[in-house]
């Protein structure tokens, strides 16, 4: 169902909301999934503090859900991607080049973006609403996690825990395919806008390695400073002792 707005402002502020919860989602599931790559090579530094990182890694992916849950919602009302599109396809007119002239008049390069703007391809924009929908079924699959598990807690489920994981699966791969079909969509419509795209660089993004190296030295301290307790005592003791 369309939004309504009363201006092209309006429908900017509606974007960069939407995009914001998208980007969001794929900054915590990025980092979820190296501290899942780190796990090997950091066995021993994970296991020194493993509640803390237990529910790191939970947090995470909640939070990755949750945001792709707000997304892809299907509430008539809410800010979602099939509001969003349904919104611009009963909006086109705020695609048409003297628009995007006038959004972009303060920027150098306003005439070569200019000659590349164009209004959203009506069969794409249909391909992006299936894709967003509920009746598409990886849609459907999350929007099932939402109304039994992550919105609400169903009682029989909840009886059933596993008969509802069993059921409707969510593997790391669907949502990775989830927040990347969220992103491309919703930058393919901010760039006919406005010549913008949102990026998922995140800066900081391996500060967890700052960590668990600071662990590594701690560990590395402390086993040290054992073996050499080992060995003055070894010299001290005589062999008879043993």
């Amino acid at each position: 169902m369309r939004l309504e707005i009363d201006d092209a402002r309006q429908f900017r502020q509606l974007l960069t909301a939407l995009l914001d919860e998208v980007v969001d989602a794929r900054f915590h599931f990025n980092l979820h999934q190296d501290l899942v790559k780190a796990s090997d090579e950091y066995f021993k530094e994970f296991s020194q503090s493993p509640t803390f990182w237990g529910l790191t890694f939970s947090a995470h992916i909640d939070v990755v859900v949750l945001r792709l849950c707000r997304v892809y919602d299907t509430d008539r009302s809410a800010l979602n991607l099939r509001n969003l599109l349904d919104t611009i396809k009963a909006n086109l007119n705020i695609f048409d080049q003297p628009s995007f002239r006038e959004r972009l008049k303060g920027n150098s390069f306003v005439d070569s973006l200019a000659a590349d703007s164009k209004p959203p391809d009506a069969g794409q924009l249909e391909k992006d609403i299936q894709a967003v929908c509920d009746s598409n079924p990886l849609v459907r699959k999350l929007v099932l996690w939402r109304h039994n598990y992550i919105a609400h807690r169903n009682s029989h489920y909840t009886l059933n825990p596993r008969k509802f994981e069993a059921e409707y699966p969510l593997c790391f791969s669907e949502v990775d395919e989830l927040s990347k079909r969220a992103l491309d969509i919703g930058n393919r419509y901010s760039l006919l806008f406005d010549a913008s795209v949102h990026s998922t660089m995140l800066v900081g993004r391996e500060d967890y390695l700052n960590i668990l190296k600071a662990v590594r030295e701690q560990v590395e301290q402390h086993e040290n400073k054992m073996k050499e307790e080992w060995k003055r005592f070894g010299a001290v003791l005589k062999p008879e002792v043993f």
